[in-house]
């Protein structure tokens, strides 16, 4: 019998939370001056965005473990087409866990997949 009561009241729940407003529906406390600003202070280019991740300490180590110089690092940064270039920008941009977060989130449905199965 606890079935049957849980199911109505887990619909019900479900209803009342998706009508309800969440507080991310509410307006903004960023106004648009300032959204506009930090668009402004963003690199113009992804070239640059890359450009500026690869002449940091870290990026120079790593090229040098792999037997690169930093002028030969500008170099090949600088024969990328532009495609690669964004790419690469985007992944920077996005802290370059791009792929953590995808595989994160098919284990979690995987789970969520199995628990069902189970029940």
């Amino acid at each position: 019998m606890p079935r049957v009561i849980s199911m109505p009241l887990f619909v019900a729940l479900a209803t009342i939370s998706t009508s309800a407003p969440l507080s991310a529906q509410a307006s903004g406390t960023v106004n648009s001056a300032t959204l506009d600003a930090a668009v402004a202070e963003r690199p113009a280019t992804g070239r640059a965005v890359v450009t500026s991740a690869l002449t940091s300490s870290e990026a120079i180590t790593a090229a040098g473990k792999m037997g690169m110089s930093a002028d030969q690092l500008s170099a090949r940064v600088a024969a990328l087409d532009a495609a690669s270039v964004n790419q690469f920008a985007d992944q920077i941009r996005a802290g370059g866990r791009a792929n953590v977060v995808i595989s994160t989130t098919a284990i979690i449905i995987g789970l969520l997949i199995l628990i069902l199965l189970i029940k």
